[in-house]
């Protein structure tokens, strides 16, 4: 059998897409040895692409006839089908994975497509106009041409079914991972703790890690935040949000750096969010909408607990390791935090259910899975 899989993510500012791609890719090429795999990535990527995908004799890497820039991506956008259909002609490929979700419409090929969440569907206002109006359209096409669709959660699977009435069976639930090894101070060379973050040493802290942008919910934990600092005042606790500025982050950019004891980081480097998740007190999640939800995990393989969200597809993937609250209330978020700080016997329940937890998810796993979705379409 012959795979194609579309890599165009593969590149180093390809985000959460890049990963996955890396992960099952990688993945993949340590359990078939069988399968021919041809891995589609832009012109302007090659070079990555032979730096960070697997060298192994039945992958090889092609170059679509576009690159990264602004213009490259509404052109590809608009044409690429032409070029997919004269691939499928000349490699015949026998599969065709997009691990994003919408894909050309082939003549030959089984089609399979990864969604990993409609936050474009959702939560409009987090794309361009241009873009929204072509993923409205692209993303309804693809999933109703598609032959299979992969979801990460089962939360986003529900989502697919309800905008789209697709047919349960047509949609298999496959839960991403993450490589925790990548997690972990193992084999690293001493830190230096960065200048940014001295005034963090020896500080008591909880960590919050993502975009800055509504549906994270930050306004919410900063009132949670002042509550818990009103009933403590003799604590020393302080706030830590690492995260890039999204859409709409101005507001509650300004009460982050108005309040005492919030410390906004902004993007961090990978060492110094490490020394974060394994420093913290408690990790806080207030997001209110996840396709997965990966830094629980990320924290947890450092031993810290999380007090979470209850939505979206978070209790999917935090199980009973976590403390949740209403991400609406911010009396019940100032409890929980309250409960995961100061309630030693919680905390220690808690401590020892994140590994647990953690062992339900292998990319290996994922990829195995993957792979019988690409065999029952022979």
């Amino acid at each position: 059998m012959k795979i194609a899989i579309n890599c165009i993510f593969c590149q180093p500012r390809g985000g959460g897409i890049r990963e996955y791609i890396y992960n099952v890719v990688s993945a993949l090429s340590r359990i078939d040895k069988e399968n021919e795999y041809i891995l589609y990535v832009l012109k302007d990527c090659v070079g990555y692409a032979h730096n960070v995908l697997p060298n192994v004799p039945n992958m090889s890497i092609k170059s679509v006839p576009y690159d990264s820039s602004r213009m490259s991506v509404i052109m590809r956008s608009l044409f690429s089908r032409r070029y997919w259909l004269k691939e499928e002609r000349e490699e015949q490929f026998d599969i065709f994975h997009s691990p994003f979700f919408h894909a050309p419409r082939l003549k030959h090929a089984k089609v399979i497509i990864t969604v990993h969440d409609l936050r474009f569907c959702r939560y409009p206002s987090t794309y361009t106009l241009p873009r929204y109006l072509f993923l409205r359209t692209a993303v309804k096409n693809s999933i109703k041409q598609a032959d299979a669709i992969i979801t990460i959660s089962a939360f986003t699977k529900c989502e697919i079914m309800d905008v789209y009435k697709v047919d349960a069976g047509k949609i298999t639930v496959i839960h991403e991972a993450i490589n925790r090894e990548d997690f972990s101070n193992k084999n690293k060379k001493e830190y230096v703790l960065e200048d940014v973050a001295k005034p963090l040493e020896g500080k008591r802290f909880i960590l919050s890690v993502g975009h800055i942008e509504p549906r994270k919910n930050y306004d919410r934990l900063l009132d949670a935040f002042a509550l818990l600092k009103k009933k403590h005042q003799a604590d020393q606790v302080i706030l830590v949000v690492v995260g890039k500025k999204g859409h709409h982050y101005e507001d509650v950019l300004k009460r982050m750096n108005a309040m005492p004891d919030v410390y906004y980081l902004d993007f961090v480097s990978r060492d110094l969010l490490l020394w974060l998740y394994q420093n913290a007190a408690l990790f806080a999640f207030p997001s209110y909408y996840e396709g997965f939800g990966f830094p629980p995990l990320e924290a947890a393989c450092f031993g810290t607990i999380s007090a979470v969200s209850n939505s979206s597809s978070i209790p999917e993937v935090c199980g009973n390791s976590v403390a949740y609250f209403n991400p609406f209330s911010v009396e019940e978020m100032e409890m929980t935090l309250e409960q995961c700080l100061f309630d030693e016997a919680f905390i220690a329940e808690k401590k020892a259910l994140l590994i647990p937890n953690l062992d339900r998810f292998s990319w290996d796993k994922n990829a195995g899975e993957t792979l019988k979705i690409y065999q029952s379409l022979q």
